[in-house]
This record gives C-alpha cells, structure tokens and sequence, in this order.
C-alpha cells in the first residue's frame, strides 16, 4: 500500500508538472507552485524528484517518449496493406493527441500542438541525450513504413517503380510539415493530414 500510495504521488506531481512545462518556460516553472498546487511539503516533493531537471525528465519520458511511441505503434505490420497503415498511422496520431489533450486545460485556449512542439524544444536544451532517443524512435517508425512499402510493392498494391526512400521520406515530411503549419494556427488538423496521405496513396496506387 505504501508503494502503490507513493506511486500515486509521484504521478501526480508528474501530471501537474507537465501541464506547467507544456505552458511555460523551463526556467519560468518553479517548483514551490507544484508543490503549492497539490498542498504538498517540499519534503515529499524532494523525495520524489530531488531537482527539477530530474522531474523535467519524467515529464518527457511520460509525455513524449510514451505519447511517441504510441503514435508509432503498429502491431502485426506484415498484415498491412499501405493503405491500412496510413489509417493506423493518422489513429495513433489522434490517440496521442487525445491523451495530449487530458492535460490541457479548455478555458487557457491553449493550442496544443504548439504547446507540445515548444516542450520538445525545452527538451532539447534540459534532457541530456534527448535528440538521440526521439531519433532512435523516428528510425523505428521510418524502418516500419519502409517494411510496409517494399510489401505494398510486392504485392502489387503500388507501383514497382515508386522509390521506397523517397516515399518514406516524403510521408514524414508531410507530417512534421502539416504539423509545423497547424502549429500556427488552431493546431493538427488530423482530417487534413489524413487527406494528404490518401493524396499520395491514390498518385503511386496500381490502376
């Protein structure tokens, strides 16, 4: 019981934590106000996470390594034409979004994938070893798409003669795109982004 009540602390200071990070500057985020916000001791706040850079990193493995690797999950990929896996791909997508969602608070009108694409960029700076992890991550699902393209191909779902880099490459590009441009605006429009892949689908698909 006391592991499982200590667990549930834990996960709660991460949860306010993150909401803080997700809206304000690493620097801008002191500890006092999570403490303070859960009417917590700065006793059991350090006992749970010693520093803020320690705490920082949790948020990040909770809510951008875990939220990463759901939007990249695919199980039973042999069995997926590419067309299915652009579905499943969009899916994931939407699910971590709603995850993402969970933690942002309605009435702040935060746009939440530019909330999210800054809290990357803090990691960048304040997780050590960041950009290698989110790219081993990146490779796994670009390794996934290229499995399912050479299938597509051999199966006759698409034309032989697309180039499978390149189309890997391309449905990565248009998803960081899609979502820097959101960003600017309301954030990712799953819709749109789905559209887009069904574009490219439908140009390189056997008649």
């Amino acid at each position: 019981m006391k592991g499982t009540k200590g667990s549930e602390t834990k996960a709660l200071i991460r949860e306010a934590a993150f909401k803080q990070f997700l809206t304000n500057d690493y620097s801008m985020v002191p500890l006092k106000d999570i403490e303070s916000s859960l009417n917590l001791s700065r006793g059991c706040m350090s006992y749970h996470y010693p520093t803020k850079q320690e705490l920082f990193i949790d948020v990040i493995d909770t809510y951008i390594f875990d939220v990463q690797r759901i939007k990249h999950a695919s199980d039973n990929l042999s069995d997926l034409s590419l067309f299915e896996y652009f579905n499943q791909y969009v899916d994931n997508i939407m699910n971590a979004m709603e995850r993402l969602s969970l933690f942002v608070i309605p009435e702040t009108n935060i746009n939440g994938t530019r909330a999210y694409m800054t809290l990357i960029l803090q990691a960048e700076k304040h997780y050590p070893g960041f950009h290698q992890k989110l790219s081993e991550i990146e490779k796994h699902e670009m390794m996934q798409l290229r499995e399912v393209v050479i299938k597509a191909k051999e199966k006759g779902e698409i034309r032989s003669s697309c180039n499978t880099e390149l189309l890997v490459q391309q449905v990565r590009l248009i998803f960081l795109g899609k979502s820097y441009q959101d960003a600017l605006k309301n954030g990712l429009d799953v819709n749109a982004l789905r559209e887009q892949f069904y574009f490219i689908y439908f140009l390189i698909k056997n008649k």
